[in-house]
């Protein structure tokens, strides 16, 4: 039977759906001094104090915190949630905050400890000895990922609750070269946006060595585009999600086309005049920068 339930709350947590938490005591704060307190279990909540302007609080050892216009918060730490807390009186009289925040608190005019705006014991209770904290610790978050692509993005989203990431959801994005000159001698290669988050929620270890690139609408990798001694013409640069199958449907790809860069210009003129206008006419190889590869001067 035991065997059973075991097995049934693995394939709960694998599948990510939630397991109810049982409340347990987490700790007890027990009062020691001003603003002072003992903890029986450590780094699982905080006491914190806050006054009103004309509010002070003290400590005495059968009174435990007292004072007026003081309010002591519980907080939980990181990885714990509280699910409720008793606070006791100096006579071990109790009040019960089973809602956050978790506060106790007095006013200027009166020392009677409050919870949720009932004193504990009316003109009664003193101060607070201790307080019971309650709750259960935090299940790590794991991330359970489904991948797509659309264009030059992948997408991975987290299916289970309590994701920190934003969205739920880690993106990468594949970036083409701007060196986009044939047989230069300059790399290629693309470039990946947001990679380091990806790996490092997704657990996978890309770089851009993962990424394959192809003459478009070839299938042979193409190898060369490192020493970028390729010649002319269009490309493509693609990254699967998992960084081995570059034919899939999780593949992001990105195309960009490399030309041959120009041949610098040299004006070389030739000169001719008509009436008062000289014309200085570039017959240089190349594009010229002139109007009708002219420029006139007018005597």
């Amino acid at each position: 039977m035991i065997k059973k339930l075991l097995t049934i709350l693995a394939v709960l947590a694998m599948s990510g759906m939630a397991v109810a938490q049982t409340e347990t005591l987490l700790t007890t704060i027990t009062a020691t001094g001003t603003e002072q307190a003992s903890y029986s279990t450590v780094n699982v909540a905080t006491v914190s104090f806050s006054y009103t302007v004309g509010g002070s609080s003290a400590y005495l050892a059968n009174w435990g915190w007292w004072g007026y216009g003081w309010s002591a918060t519980v907080n939980a730490a990181e990885g714990y949630t509280i699910t409720k807390c008793v606070f006791y009186d100096d006579q071990d009289r109790t009040a019960t905050d089973s809602e956050a925040p978790f506060v106790v608190e007095t006013t200027e005019e009166d020392k009677t400890p409050k919870v949720n705006g009932t004193p504990i014991l009316a003109d009664t209770s003193k101060g607070i000895t201790k307080i019971e904290v309650y709750g259960y610790a935090t299940p790590a978050h794991t991330h359970d990922f489904t991948y797509s692509a659309e264009g030059d993005t992948i997408t991975a989203t987290c299916q289970n609750d309590g994701c920190d990431l934003t969205d739920n959801k880690v993106t990468l994005k594949i970036v083409p070269t701007t060196n986009l000159y044939a047989n230069d001698g300059t790399s290629k290669e693309a470039s990946l946006e947001g990679l380091e988050a990806y790996n490092a929620a997704t657990g996978m270890n890309l770089s851009t060595s993962n990424i394959a690139y192809y003459k478009s609408g070839g299938s042979v990798s193409i190898s060369r585009i490192q020493n970028g001694t390729i010649g002319t013409g269009t490309y493509e640069a693609r990254i699967a999600y998992n960084g081995t199958d570059n034919f899939g449907n999780k593949v992001a790809k990105v195309s960009f086309t490399v030309t041959l860069k120009p041949t610098p210009h040299t004006h070389s003129f030739t000169y001719s005049a008509s009436g008062n206008v000289i014309t200085a006419t570039c017959n240089g190889a190349g594009t010229c920068d002139l109007t009708n590869k002219q420029a006139t001067l007018t005597l």
